[in-house]
């Protein structure tokens, strides 16, 4: 395992944890964010386990800077992943407009 394999894999598994361990704090359900959640952690904690069992072949530096500034934006909005897709001027995007759906009518 080259350092990057094992700098990726730690990066990946901080963001499945982080996520894993987010806390609502009484905010409401919203099945769409929680099913994106959901898709992140199992594809991060799947990097994860795949490059320390040695089945993920390669891991370039492009996609190392990629999972490592994913990381650092899950750890800064303490997992939310709403926040996450939110923008920075307080406007809702299309993305944000769709996680904060809480409930969903036919």
């Amino acid at each position: 395992m080259t350092v990057i394999e094992l700098l990726n894999a730690i990066a990946c598994g901080l963001i499945a944890v982080r996520l894993l361990l987010y806390s609502r704090d009484g905010a409401a359900h919203r099945p769409v964010a929680s099913a994106l959640a959901y898709l992140v952690i199992v594809a991060a904690g799947a990097v994860a386990v795949f490059s320390v069992a040695g089945w993920l072949h390669y891991v370039g530096a492009a996609q190392l800077v990629l999972n490592v500034v994913l990381c650092l934006a899950v750890q800064a909005t303490r997992g939310n992943i709403v926040e996450l897709c939110s923008l920075s001027d307080g406007s809702d995007s299309l993305i944000t407009r769709l996680l904060r759906k809480e409930t969903w009518t036919l």
